[in-house]
């Protein structure tokens, strides 16, 4: 009988979680891309007091923008990444808990939740959104990111377990829910996940699943 072939799982915790999110990270220009877009809108926002950065992972995106703003508060439950968090961010107020735990007491500015809702039930969802939207201050933008349901990593993970992100039916609901109360928008940011080698290649592939 043949072998048969697993791929490693990662529990989001562990170093090895840590180290394939180096992989990926190493090999997209993702985070190069959304450093733009959301450099172009802080320019334009009316206020700059306070950043919430909510799951700020290594850090990298968070100190991006922590000089921008007078106040940085980082939200990230992951140890792991929390230690490179803290050495990178030493500025930002660091708080370790999961978003429905988290005590902010401030209100932000600018909210970024980027590439978290992938960990978050799909029933918790909104939830959680109503959590950050509560964080928001009075002329505040909330940002939320994940893939594209049309990639190759997002077909991928459809077509193994089942799953799609559908953030413009998502933003189409939470707008239903509070009426007039915010403006609601979806963008496209277009990104690209390049290899040379397989190795890279199929470390992303396990870590996207």
């Amino acid at each position: 009988m043949a072998e048969e072939q697993t791929i490693a799982v990662y529990d989001s915790q562990s170093h090895e979680y840590h180290r394939a999110f180096q992989v990926f990270l190493d090999h997209t220009d993702q985070k190069l891309k959304a450093q733009k877009w959301l450099t172009d809108l802080i320019d334009r926002l009316p206020s700059r007091r306070v950043f919430i950065d909510a799951g700020a992972g290594n850090g990298k995106v968070t100190a991006w923008f922590t000089e921008r703003f007078g106040r940085t508060i980082a939200i990230e439950p992951n140890a792991s990444l929390r230690s490179e968090l803290k050495r990178d961010c030493p500025a930002a107020e660091v708080v370790p808990e999961r978003l429905l735990d988290a005590k902010v007491g401030a209100a932000g500015d600018l909210i970024l939740c980027s590439h978290v809702f992938y960990y978050i039930d799909a029933s918790e969802w909104l939830p959680n959104l109503e959590r950050l939207v509560s964080w928001l201050s009075s002329s505040g933008v909330l940002v939320l990111v994940v893939q594209n349901h049309d990639t190759d990593c997002m077909r991928m993970l459809e077509h193994f377990f089942g799953r799609r992100f559908l953030l413009a039916s998502f933003a189409r609901q939470f707008q239903k829910g509070c009426g007039e109360s915010y403006e609601v928008l979806v963008e496209t940011v277009p990104a690209q996940i390049e290899t040379t080698d397989f190795a890279s290649a199929y470390t992303i592939a396990e870590f996207m699943l």
